[in-house]
């Protein structure tokens, strides 16, 4: 074995629920991302801590669970005034100066470089803190003070973004619409919501195959033949599995990809699921590809000499399973059940493990696993996942509320309205997941929900509600939440 800590190179794929891939049981063939991970440590329960992109990575970079961390515990619905934030000016939930996981490896010597396609994954949030190198591809623009989107997209973020002048101009648009009969009402509200997906859907380029994975590459290869010589730690995003998905490559109809619509009832999913689901196959498949690429390049430019490669996903994705779409929704296994597979490589090639770890294990606890291998305790990193007794993962509620004082105005006089503002309530919930041997505990806090309780070992899609059979263990699982 080489000697000295190795290269730390963290693979993070945006929006990938753990069985989208073969390693988990997945139908589709990824033959760059199986063909590495089938040979690393696969931990086949590995448990996101939060429910989206923000809580998940803070998490992860801060090594604490997402309920003590201030900035995530708002009720964003509530206030949503001050969490209308399109250009994340004021999203920024690590201070600067906080103790980073990034910060700490600066100081064991390594260097630490970023590789963001995600907006939230940036210093709007404060993820990228401690982090001395930061590259972001052009798809990120809708979020930079210095690539500023077309003013068809401008003016209406910008204007989403002013609270005083929105509230003003909802507020006029209201009594505008008092004189409109109900059904109109109606017609106007969905066909404007239509209408805004679209441009924004045209605006974030959902039909593009690709979502910067190969800008991000070229970054990566220029970044590693300036930094061969030291040790480094790198962590890349990729988010080709994110939503909204490329589905004219698939039909030549326009499918709706506003989760609302169908979490609401508005729109049936049924007739659309195949096609959204076929198309973000299209977008794994030339991940897989570019993952290839990414390999190629770590090998060439010797990064892959001394190096330890963690692969995960921050959080999962749900397709009308428990009635959800999408994620940033309640915390069922679809939505926080992600890949995570770490494996080593010696003088460019892979030391082949082949293990599979089937406890429940948090991505917290890659924080002090991915310190210790700065440390050069490379073995550590098995015992740092596997120390936790209880894993949790938690949704802190809703982020999308840019809507709520429309919705709030017009829901009487507008079904279409009433409905959507009534899912959003139904799923802006404070609710705790935690994970104990076999079994599953989600907690209500607000009490919105009775708490449910499945065994998933038995019980993998959470169909069977065991709250009022296994009282004991259903207690046990909350005394570890409350303590």
């Amino acid at each position: 074995m080489p000697a000295g800590p190795p290269n730390i190179i963290f693979v993070m794929l945006d929006t990938a629920r753990a069985d989208y891939f073969g390693s988990y049981g997945g139908r589709l063939r990824l033959d760059n991302i199986d063909g590495i991970w089938k040979n690393g440590v696969v931990y086949e329960n590995a448990i996101s801590p939060g429910t989206y992109t923000l809580p998940s990575h803070v998490s992860l970079f801060l090594g604490k669970q997402v309920s003590r961390i201030p900035g995530l515990m708002e009720d964003k619905m509530k206030h949503y005034d001050r969490n209308t934030d399109p250009f994340l000016l004021r999203s920024r939930v690590i201070k600067p100066g906080s103790m980073t996981l990034a910060k700490r490896l600066s100081y064991l010597g390594y260097g630490t470089a970023i590789f963001s396609n995600n907006p939230l994954v940036s210093e709007y949030t404060g993820i990228a803190e401690g982090f001395s190198y930061r590259s972001y591809t052009d798809s990120i623009a809708i979020a930079s003070a210095n690539k500023m989107n077309r003013i068809v997209i401008r003016g209406p973020l910008s204007l989403v973004g002013n609270g005083a002048l929105r509230k003003g101009l909802v507020n006029l648009a209201y009594l505008v619409t008092r004189a409109m009969p109900a059904g109109t009402l109606d017609a106007v509200y969905l066909g404007l919501r239509e209408r805004l997906n679209r441009i924004y859907a045209d605006e974030a380029r959902y039909n593009d195959i690709d979502q910067g994975a190969r800008d991000t590459n070229r970054r990566v290869e220029a970044y590693c033949n300036d930094a061969s010589g030291r040790r480094n730690f790198m962590f890349i995003n990729y988010m080709e599995a994110h939503e909204g998905y490329p589905t004219s490559a698939v039909t030549d109809t326009r499918v709706e990809q506003d989760k609302w619509l169908y979490m609401s009832g508005i729109a049936d999913a049924s007739g659309v699921l195949d096609i959204i689901k076929e198309a973000r196959d299209r977008r794994l498949l030339y991940l897989d590809r570019q993952i290839g690429r990414l390999m190629s390049i770590l090998k060439s430019c010797g990064m892959l000499d001394n190096a330890v490669l963690i692969f995960g996903g921050d959080h999962g994705q749900g397709f009308m399973e428990h009635g959800q779409m999408y994620h940033g929704v309640l915390p069922y296994n679809e939505i926080v059940h992600v890949p995570l597979v770490c494996t080593r490589f010696v003088n460019g090639h892979q030391v082949r493990a082949g293990e599979r770890v089937a406890r429940p294990v948090s991505l917290t606890a890659l924080h002090d696993a991915v310190l210790d291998i700065g440390y050069g305790a490379y073995d550590a990193i098995d015992g740092n996942l596997k120390g936790d007794r209880f894993v949790f993962s938690e949704h802190t509620g809703i982020t999308e509320v840019w809507d709520t004082h429309l919705l709030r105005l017009i829901r009487g006089r507008s079904r279409y309205a009433d409905a959507i503002y009534r899912a959003k309530l139904r799923h802006n919930a404070f609710a705790t997941a935690v994970y104990c041997g076999r079994y599953k505990l989600i907690h209500y806090k607000d009490r919105k929900k009775t708490d449910e309780l499945y065994n998933i070992h038995e019980d993998e899609r959470e169909l069977e509600n065991l709250i009022f059979k296994e009282r004991d263990v259903a207690r046990r699982l909350l005394g570890s939440i409350s303590g």
